[in-house]
């Protein structure tokens, strides 16, 4: 439509289909199976009979995809994502024009301060604010199942339908459901043109990527590349000893790095940037930074992780440890106004099969590693996985037994199942509030947002002011939330 240009993200493990109708196009990138060719592929003079039903087959997709169609007769530009949508769209209208982008920062850089007050409290309050509106009015992403669609009256969007999650069934004592676990992880894996050489394995310690980096290593041979960081401590020995354990298990080349030394909003940190890092990204972009370059530096094109591990393993309504939905905001630095604020901003995303923080998190990580030229597996994000998983008695989803379970065979070592001590990013956190606390505190009292009837600036002066390590455990997440939001908006 006009000086309309398209230019598609490439990568080895993508394959993109381009359809030119005379009145209908579609562009459709999605991840290859092993036995797709690599690739572009233009197919002109496409009959509109061709390109609906290559939209419908979609709809059987196992793996994640993007789809672009442009309706001239209509004037209508929609986007589609798959149910896992790892990595979002964002676009925006202005001046006329539709922009796109999966990059948000090259949407918003040079353009004038705006916030989108509700969802701001929300975020900070720590409720979910997963949907296509944005912390920036006018700014709108892809989300799971959606489709977004730009014409001359706005921009409608189309949510899926939730799906209605199967009750849990019983299990026959004859059952192998560790190895059923395994072989699932391993086919998941499979199914992708994956290359030792230029393929990493994220390992931090933890039990959901010692899965995803043994099965990788099954399914490639020795010789992968693992990265992680190592932290300090009693946390930091036991990590240590899970981490070598899973490097010889899976015969890995490591890369590790001091997780101390990347503490958040340091001088070189991108929160210092506005718009450098969404409120809702993962806590620290600045060791990823690190971590994603040294991959490149090293040849690497594919990371395998362990995200969406936790999200398998949910206990439904209804069920013991079922988690409990907070409706009000109960956040130290939000007024009375930014409380009310915080539950209109709040998401309510209709349920999938995957749970809302893994498409979160998977849309957080999303920028880091494609500006990195990696593209991202997740071979828990799966919605087959997810609806196995599902299906299984409480018993084995609690604690994640089924996985500790799986972990002690396949390592055969039960250092999972014992005495596990779990790695927090906390100490990281505090250290860098501490060490760039007069940054910090300047952004606060500067800050056009902390100034707004809804934030308590002087709470959070005060929280700023004192010795952050004395801090009780709400109130230091309360105001790590409250600082990425106001970074962003610095």
């Amino acid at each position: 439509m006009g000086r309309s240009r398209i230019s598609i993200y490439r990568h080895r493990l993508l394959c993109t289909k381009v359809l030119i109708g005379s009145g209908l196009s579609a562009i459709i990138s999605r991840e290859r199976y092993a036995d797709d060719p690599s690739g572009l592929c233009i197919v002109r003079e496409a009959s509109h009979a061709a390109i609906i039903s290559a939209m419908a087959a979609l709809d059987g997709e196992a793996l994640d995809f993007a789809a672009l169609i442009i309706d001239r007769g209509r004037c209508t530009i929609t986007y589609r994502s798959s149910p896992v949508a790892s990595i979002p769209l964002y676009l925006t209208v202005r001046e006329n024009a539709v922009w796109l982008d999966w990059d948000y920062y090259r949407l918003l850089v040079g353009q004038p301060l705006l916030i989108n007050t509700d969802i701001a409290c929300a975020q900070i309050a720590g409720f979910s604010t997963y949907g296509t509106d944005m912390v920036v009015p006018g700014l709108h992403r892809g989300t799971a199942g959606a489709s977004l669609s730009i014409t001359k009256r706005g921009i409608e969007v189309s949510l899926p339908s939730p799906v209605r999650h199967e009750m849990p069934g019983g299990v026959t004592s004859e059952a192998d459901l560790e190895t059923l676990l395994f072989n699932a992880t391993r086919a998941i894996l499979e199914a992708r043109p994956l290359e030792r050489g230029s393929t990493a394995i994220e390992l931090s310690g933890g039990m959901d990527s010692a899965l995803t980096s043994i099965a990788a290593a099954d399914t490639m041979g020795a010789g992968l590349l693992s990265i992680g960081a190592q932290f300090s401590g009693t946390m930091g020995e036991a990590q240590q000893e899970r981490r070598s354990l899973i490097r010889q298990r899976c015969q890995s080349d490591d890369l590790s790095v001091p997780g101390e030394r990347f503490a958040p909003f340091g001088p070189e940190s991108l929160r210092r940037t506005r718009y450098g890092v969404l409120p809702e990204d993962e806590n620290y972009p600045e060791l990823f930074e690190a971590l994603f370059g040294m991959l490149r530096s090293a040849g690497i094109d594919t990371l395998i992780t362990g995200l969406g591990g936790d999200e398998l393993y949910v206990a439904f309504e209804g069920e013991e440890g079922a988690p409990h939905r907070q409706e009000s905001s109960v956040s130290p630095f939000l007024t009375a106004a930014g409380s009310r604020a915080a539950t209109r901003g709040r998401g309510r995303y209709p349920a999938g099969w995957l749970q809302e923080t893994c498409w979160s998190g998977a849309a957080s990580q999303a920028q880091r590693v494609l500006r990195y030229g990696l593209w991202p597996v997740h071979p828990y994000q799966n919605v087959e996985l997810a609806r196995l998983i599902a299906r299984l008695p409480r018993a084995y989803r609690r604690d994640r037994a089924l996985l500790r379970r799986t972990l002690t065979r396949v390592l055969e070592n039960d250092i999972f199942e014992g005495s596990y001590v779990k790695e927090t990013f906390k100490p990281v956190a505090l250290r860098g509030i501490r060490e760039n606390r007069e940054y910090l505190l300047d952004l606060v009292r500067r800050s056009e947002l902390a100034r707004s009837d809804e934030l308590d600036r002087a709470a959070l002066v005060t929280a700023l002011s004192r010795d952050v390590e004395d801090m009780d455990h709400e109130t230091y997440n309360a105001l790590f939330r409250a600082l990425k939001v106001i970074c962003f908006f610095q």
